[in-house]
């Protein structure tokens, strides 16, 4: 039989949605690293009848865990990787939102939300009286910056404003996520052949860093761990993965 060439370069799109449940399979962005990686305890007998080695060998697997680079810093990967909750900001208008300062020149007075730049901005101050943009404040995609000479001063000032669609990100404010997830997969060594990877139950970790600043583009290396899925009951089914490969024939 001739030796068919299977050599194996991944490539793909993960789909998730939350374990145990019919919600849809969601895409979760660009990824260029999806790793599974296998921990033991190996536990051995010597041999002491002579010539050496061991008699037997004993070999548990202790961790499925897995590695995942994600590109796209969408909410909810964010949340997934930072144990967070997510608040929904509705756009809509925001009158007379008191913000406090100190009113020196140079000062950021961020708004409660992102404002939407294309619509009217108003500020006055904690007495209403109207301020200029440009004389008094500069306007920038989070708030206003206090100019020299301007009459913003320690009382604060009051702004209206219509604020963005947005999500809110409450880091460390949840709890670790379980999933279940489905990789799509083409195996670009062999002209783009499918695969498929289903990990049955999986819980995030948390990240090591978050590189908010840098000169190249963030990447969320998200820890994971594959758990047995108590569903999977039938003995020659896996409880942790299951990968489906193309059979060629010679």
């Amino acid at each position: 039989m001739a030796q068919i060439d299977r050599s194996f370069i991944g490539e793909g799109i993960p789909y998730a949605r939350a374990y145990q449940s019919q919600d849809p399979l969601i895409d979760i962005g660009n990824c260029d690293t999806f790793n599974i990686s296998f921990t033991t305890d190996r536990q051995t007998l010597r041999n002491f009848r002579g010539g050496g080695g061991n008699r037997n060998v004993r070999e548990q697997v202790t961790d499925v865990t897995s590695t995942i680079g994600l590109y796209d810093l969408t909410a909810t990967n964010l949340a997934r990787v930072t144990r967070s909750t997510i608040n929904a900001v509705a756009a809509g208008q925001v009158t007379a939102e008191p913000r406090a300062c100190a009113g020196v020149e140079g000062e950021l007075i961020p708004f409660k939300h992102l404002p939407d730049l294309a619509q009217p901005v108003t500020v006055v101050t904690a007495a209403d009286t109207a301020l200029a943009a440009g004389t008094d404040y500069l306007l920038t995609p989070h708030g206003i910056i206090v100019t020299a000479g301007s009459a913003i001063d320690d009382t604060g000032v009051k702004v209206t404003y219509n604020k963005l669609k947005a999500s809110a990100v409450q880091m460390l404010n949840g709890s670790q996520v379980e999933l279940e997830i489905f990789i799509a997969g083409l195996n670009d060594a062999q002209s783009g052949e499918p695969y498929s990877l289903h990990l049955k139950r999986v819980k995030f970790g948390l990240l090591s860093e978050l590189p908010v600043f840098g000169q190249e583009y963030l990447r969320l290396e998200g820890p994971a761990e594959l758990l047995a899925d108590p569903l999977v009951t039938a003995t020659d089914l896996s409880k942790f993965c299951e990968m489906n490969l193309v059979d060629k024939a010679a």
